[in-house]
C-alpha cells in the first residue's frame, strides 16, 4: 500500500536497530536506517544523498529541503542542460557526496565537470551488511564516469547512539596518478534552523568568497577575518557564529581556514538541539560555509530560502579543481591506490553551545 506516493513497509523488527531498502518516494529507492534515536533516509539511487537525518526525541529533521524538493524519477535527467551542469535543477537540500570537483564547472585532464562535479548525480549500488537489535550497516559503491575513481561508504547506526557513522575509501583504479577534490555538504534549514542557531567550530579564521556581482552579500571577496567577529561591508561589526534571521537578506559564500580540530556544531541555543559533525581532518582540511539567509535573488532561489551547509573539503578556494591545483591543496592518489577516511555526524541535546567534539562526545561550552 501507498501513502503521499511513500510505500509503507513494516519493519520485522520492531525494536532496537533496524534497516530496510524497501521504500520508495516519487520513484527513487530509499535506504533507511534507525535505532532509537535517528532515522537515517539514503537515496542511494541519487548520489547517496542523506534525504533525512530525523532527531526521535525532539521530532527534528536537520536536513533542509529546497521548494522544490525531490524530482519525480521520470523526470530525471532534463532534456536541457546549462553549461554548468544540472545540480541546482534537481537539488532537493539534504546531504551530498561531491567529487571529483567542487564550486564551479571547470576542465580538468580533458574532463569537463559542471557544478560540483558528478559523484551528486550518479547511482551507488549498496547492499546491506548487517541487520540486528545492537547495530546496522550498509555499504554503497560509486563507479565514478569520467575519472577511474571508486569510493566505498559504510553508513552505522549502533543501538542508543544518536551518531551516524560514516567509514569510506576512494580508490584509483589506474595506471596514472589521479588529482581530485572531495566533500560533504550537508544543508540545514527552518524549522530546526533559526536566529536562535549558534555554529561552533574551532577554525581560527574565515575566508570570503562571495560573488561580487549579488547585491545580497553582506561580506565583500577576498576579506579574511579572524573567527568569529566579521566586518560586513556596510561596516557593521558582528558575531559570525550567530545565525542571521531570514530578514537580513543575506547571501554570502566563507570558508573555514586553520582548523585546530575537524569538527563543527550547530546548536539551537534556545532548545538545546543540534547536530555536530566529526571527521578525518587530515583528508578534509577546510570548511565551506554557504548561507542564503533570504538573499538568494533570481534563478534558483528568487527569494525564497532560508537555509545554510557546513561543508569538510578536501581543498580550497570554493571553485573547482583546477583552481584547487593552482592552490595546492588538491588530493592526488598514486595508480592503483586507496586512501580511507571517516566522518561522524551526531544529533545532541542539552548544551546551548559546544566547546568540543571528540570521538562522538560532546563537550559544552
Amino acid at each position: 500500500m501507498s501513502y503521499n506516493g511513500l510505500e509503507r513497509y513494516v519493519y520485522e523488527r520492531n525494536f532496537g536497530c533496524r534497516i530496510t531498502d524497501r521504500l520508495t518516494y516519487k520513484g527513487w529507492k530509499l535506504l533507511v536506517l534507525e535505532n532509537e534515536l535517528l532515522r537515517i533516509e539514503v537515496l542511494p539511487e541519487k548520489g547517496s544523498d542523506i534525504w533525512s537525518f530525523l532527531y526521535k526525541p525532539f521530532d527534528v529533521d536537520f536536513m533542509w529541503r529546497t521548494p522544490q524538493g525531490l524530482c519525480d524519477r521520470s523526470l530525471y535527467p532534463p532534456t536541457v542542460s546549462m553549461s554548468e551542469g544540472n545540480f541546482m535543477d534537481f537539488y532537493e537540500g539534504g546531504w551530498q557526496e561531491i567529487a571529483p570537483s567542487g564550486g564551479d564547472g571547470c576542465v580538468y585532464n580533458k574532463a569537463e565537470y559542471g557544478l560540483h562535479g558528478e559523484v551528486w548525480n550518479l547511482p551507488w549500488d549498496f547492499v546491506l551488511e548487517s541487520d540486528s537489535p545492537e547495530e546496522v550497516s550498509a555499504k554503497l559503491t560509486c563507479r565514478l564516469v569520467k575519472v577511474p575513481l571508486v569510493i566505498e561508504k559504510r553508513l552505522t547506526l549502533r543501538s542508543g547512539e544518536p551518531i551516524l557513522h560514516i567509514d569510506e575509501k576512494i580508490t584509483n583504479r589506474s595506471e596514472e596518478p589521479i588529482e581530485f577534490m572531495w566533500g560533504h555538504h550537508p544543508a540545514f534549514g527552518a524549522p530546526f534552523l533559526s536566529p536562535d542557531c549558534v555554529v561552533d567550530i574551532p577554525a581560527k579564521r574565515v575566508a570570503v568568497h562571495s560573488f561580487p556581482d549579488d547585491e545580497n552579500r553582506r561580506f565583500e571577496r577576498g576579506q579574511v577575518f579572524d573567527w568569529p567577529m566579521m566586518t560586513t561591508r556596510f561596516g557593521e561589526l558582528i558575531d559570525g557564529s550567530r545565525i542571521p534571521p531570514p530578514e537580513s537578506k543575506g547571501s554570502d559564500e566563507l570558508c573555514f581556514l586553520d582548523l585546530e580540530e575537524g569538527w563543527y556544531s550547530i546548536t539551537d541555543t534556545r532548545r538545546k538541539i543540534g547536530f555536530a559533525l566529526e571527521w578525518d581532518l587530515e583528508m578534509f582540511s577546510y570548511v565551506w560555509f554557504w548561507q542564503v539567509f533570504g538573499g538568494g535573488s533570481g534563478y534558483p532561489w528568487y527569494g525564497r530560502t532560508y537555509n545554510c551547509a557546513i561543508e569538510p573539503w578536501s581543498g580550497y578556494p570554493l571553485f573547482g579543481l583546477v583552481e584547487t591545483i593552482k592552490h595546492g591543496s588538491q588530493k592526488r592518489l598514486e595508480p592503483n591506490s586507496s586512501a580511507s577516511t571517516w566522518l561522524k555526524a551526531i544529533a545532541h541535546s542539552g548544551a546551548s553551545r559546544v566547546k568540543r567534539v571528540m570521538s562522538g562526545f560532546i563537550t559544552p561550552g
